[in-house]
């Protein structure tokens, strides 16, 4: 599979989003409708056209990426006391204040009152925007590089299987990893059930200690390596819900998660063979 494209860049748009948003963080932008002026140039009225100008200097430059910095920070503050169990808070990064890179509000941090709410959206616009374009890259790479599945979705009549396949592709494109991991698992599980044991005679059948799932795999008629490849699958999902870390060291720091996705493709594409694929 050929892992790289043109300039090496997957996306060029991420280039320009990212060069945009970080003017705009700064406030350093016009909205003019039907175009728009980003960075140190300005407008003015000149006669009865608009003129461009240079409205700040370079001495001014590093003054406003602290204002923007600072602004994404703020976000991240309130964004962790929102979603996370952390104790410490999220680190201070400001371009041209590195030393600044191991400082820690006071242990009170979660208590201090917050601003009004529409202050606090916009710092979490500015957060939440930026990481979502740091992530636009890796997105484009991942999906450019899946090749189309070869599942025949006409017998796939599991809405269920249909919401879990999408989801799943959607946490591994934004590197959600435990959550693909535990989507992987659910797909195989649900369509080896729907095929091999539709009435759950099999399940109602099996005698203490006795492994479902690889009763179900057994009987699939899945050809090597599938079986295997199943069953890794679900020691992922099963180490990201009941080890998660476990699951970091022997999946997600290998970078497994491409495998674990691409072998719930291909058992899948097995257990649903589209024959016009090979016709």
């Amino acid at each position: 599979m050929n892992e790289t494209v043109g300039n090496d860049l997957w996306s060029r748009r991420a280039q320009i989003l990212a060069k945009v948003l970080d003017w705009v963080n700064q406030g350093r932008y016009e909205d003019h409708d039907s175009w728009m002026l980003f960075g140190g140039m300005g407008t003015d009225v000149g006669g009865e056209m608009k003129v461009l100008y240079e409205k700040s200097d370079a001495d001014e430059e590093t003054i406003h990426q602290t204002a923007g910095d600072l602004q994404v920070h703020a976000g991240k503050l309130f964004d962790a006391k929102r979603t996370s169990l952390e104790v410490r808070a999220p680190k201070l990064k400001v371009r041209g204040m590195e030393d600044l890179s191991h400082w820690q509000p006071e242990p009170g941090w979660r208590a201090r009152p917050e601003p009004e709410r529409s202050e606090v959206a916009e710092c979490l616009d500015a957060k939440y925007s930026l990481e979502l374009i740091g992530k636009l890259e890796n997105i484009v790479r991942r999906a450019a590089l899946l090749d189309p599945h070869e599942a025949d979705t006409r017998q796939i009549h599991d809405d269920g299987v249909r919401a879990q396949f999408q989801e799943a592709h959607r946490c591994y494109l934004y590197g959600f990893n435990a959550a693909c991991a535990i989507l992987c698992r659910a797909i195989l599980e649900s369509a080896l059930k729907a095929k091999v044991d539709p009435d759950h005679k099999i399940e109602y059948s099996l005698l203490r200690g006795q492994s479902y799932f690889k009763k179900l795999i057994e009987l699939s008629r899945l050809v090597d390596p599938l079986p295997s490849h199943a069953e890794e699958v679900k020691r992922s999902g099963d180490n990201a819900v009941h080890d998660y870390q476990k699951f970091q060291k022997e999946y997600e720091s290998q970078g497994k998660m491409e495998d674990i996705l691409g072998w719930t493709r291909a058992v899948l594409a097995a257990l649903y063979e589209d024959s016009s694929i090979r016709s």
